[in-house]
């Protein structure tokens, strides 16, 4: 296990970006100052309040939905350690009681797959109010960790994940049990295109299955948000 620390990055992904190849190589930053999640938003990255981490994979024959499937869960387990309570919501958040407190960004480059965590640590709930999501942090809710444990089975979790990607041994049913949008109607924000939907599951290629009053649609995490209808 090799990761490197760092006071500031702009972003841990960006970062292992830059640097030469070196398979399995973890990055923490204590603050980023452009951090950022899915679909391009940025991620709140203040000084100590968050886990702020990326990894650096070799490339998988793997389709990128799929792999934040599998990242997600990764992260799910290293966090259901600390409490029953968390649950997955597709494509790759974590969340307790309504409320996100983990999001997996990964990413492919023609030589390596970055795979980049953040998980909302001490941050009070008032200061990720103005987020688009509701959110929440691991103090908000009561919940003792140890930092440096927490970083050392974050880090195992995913390159154990990896491995199960890597040899097609990830079994999306296991997501599926963990995320109960599942089974469940939601609302799909597709660009400027909102509608109703019925999830019926998660599928091979890791796609959200959704019945609509156009029929049955195949979901990917690039190109929409699903929420839960409250």
């Amino acid at each position: 296990m090799k990761i490197l620390y760092f006071e500031e990055l702009p972003s841990t992904n960006d970062y292992l970006k830059s640097v030469p190849f070196e398979p399995f190589l973890g990055v923490v930053a204590l603050s980023q100052t452009a951090g950022r999640g899915r679909r391009g938003k940025s991620w709140l990255s203040e000084r100590e309040k968050g886990l702020y981490f990326s990894l650096l994979f070799p490339p998988l024959k793997e389709n990128l939905t799929l792999a934040g499937l599998a990242f997600g869960y990764a992260t799910y387990l290293a966090l259901k350690e600390l409490s029953p309570d968390f649950y997955l919501k597709w494509p790759n958040d974590v969340y307790i009681n309504g409320k996100k407190v983990a999001g997996v960004l990964p990413e492919i480059l023609k030589d390596r797959l970055i795979v980049g965590v953040g998980i909302n640590l001490l941050y009070a709930e008032e200061e990720l109010s103005s987020l688009s999501v509701p959110a929440t942090s691991l103090k908000a809710q009561g919940i003792e960790f140890n930092y440096d444990l927490l970083v050392s089975n974050l880090y195992n979790q995913l390159v154990e994940h990896y491995h199960l990607l890597d040899r097609g041994f990830f079994k999306v049913d296991e997501f599926e049990k963990a995320c109960p949008l599942v089974g469940s109607p939601v609302k799909v924000i597709e660009g400027e295109k909102v509608y109703n939907a019925f999830a019926l599951g998660v599928d091979r290629e890791g796609a959200l299955i959704v019945e609509t009053s156009e029929g049955i649609k195949r979901l990917f995490s690039a190109e929409v948000s699903v929420r839960e209808v409250r």
